[in-house]
């Protein structure tokens, strides 16, 4: 049977959050990790023809698992090798805002394919209907070993602090259930960095976030989470947590030698406010917060209108353009969260 089964959309919905083995064959995942390799070879050439860092610095014969935090724990602190391999690496998501050495049609190629996957597709579809708007805010995370000096660097791929997802969205948007799945695509243990999530239903709303920390996240501090224990979530490659918008969720440090790799997709009904038919120059500071997309510096778009199925985004260099519209799209009034100092 394709979808949720009632049993496991009821747990859903009750606990938050739901692990489905096995939604994506190794095969399904292989093009993506590919094409994150080749993006990384490529901006470490760039690097060596700069006389920037040296081939063995580049560790091209190590393994997909190891290889990224065997390049940045290699080059020296904060030089500009490692800011250009840290930035370039955390820009896989295609936001569009670096520049990269290698074409992003390939890494968007593999990623359209991973988010069209239809045995997730099923899944959302038991929980927000046939009629699938692809939120913006997917992310290709890989989170390296255990790097002290990184604990400076803005969304350095270390601890990522309690939060729930409608914290970084505006507040119009909490009446919508969102889903996130996220996927390892290695093996991810409690050692490596997996995923922590709080049991939280989507109908309990959101908690109160702060902001203040160096690493730019924002998050729930202890005494607001809720008065239950953390469940660790440990996954092979290719299996899928999805998770509400409300579900209060976590990694933390890296002390393997590995690099935990993975992607967050987000998926919303129809009826979400979206950016999809809207130019980025619509995005005004005098625009009211209400009218305005969940993620508005980051482009939505079509995955499944079952009315007009000429609107679905199935080519990677339309994927692509439609990012990169919105790279320049900064307008983004916030939820009005407190610093920490001021708590």
């Amino acid at each position: 049977m394709s979808g949720l089964t009632p049993t496991e959309l009821d747990e859903f919905r009750q606990r938050g959050f739901l692990v489905k083995r096995g939604l994506y064959a190794d095969a399904d995942l292989q093009p993506l990790r590919v094409a994150i390799t080749a993006a990384l070879d490529a901006e470490c050439d760039l690097l060596i023809a700069q006389g920037a860092m040296t081939e063995a610095e580049a560790c091209c014969d190590a393994p997909f698992e190891t290889r990224f935090g065997r390049v940045v724990h290699g080059l020296d602190t904060d030089s500009p090798a490692q800011r250009r391999i840290l930035a370039s690496m955390q820009d896989l998501f295609l936001t569009g805002r670096v520049e990269h050495a290698a074409d992003s049609v390939a890494v968007a190629d593999a990623l359209l394919a991973c988010i069209r996957q239809e045995t997730v597709l099923d899944c959302v579809t038991s929980v927000i209907g046939e009629d699938i708007i692809g939120s913006s805010t997917f992310r290709i995370r890989g989170k390296i070993p255990l790097w002290e000096s990184g604990r400076d660097q803005p969304y350095f791929p270390g601890e990522v602090p309690w939060h729930q997802d409608a914290g970084y969205m505006l507040a119009h948007c909490d009446a919508h259930l969102i889903v996130t799945c996220w996927v390892p695509l290695v093996d991810a243990t409690v050692g490596n960095g997996c995923m922590h999530v709080y049991p939280w239903r989507f109908d309990q709303g959101v908690l109160p976030h702060y902001f203040g920390r160096r690493d730019r996240y924002i998050w729930i501090p202890d005494d607001h989470l809720p008065d239950t224990n953390p469940v660790p979530v440990e996954m092979r490659a290719g299996d899928v947590l999805f998770l509400t918008n409300m579900t209060p969720h976590a990694t933390f440090d890296n002390v393997s030698d590995t690099t935990r790799w993975s992607m967050d997709l987000r998926y919303g009904p129809m009826s979400i406010p979206n950016n999809v038919d809207e130019a980025p120059e619509s995005y005004t500071e005098s625009r009211r917060p209400d009218s305005m997309a969940c993620a508005p510096t980051e482009a939505d778009f079509v995955i499944r209108d079952s009315a007009h199925p000429e609107r679905d985004v199935v080519d990677g260099e339309v994927f692509t353009e439609i990012r990169m519209r919105y790279a320049r799209q900064y307008v983004n009034p916030g939820r009005g969260w407190t610093h920490i100092r001021d708590r």
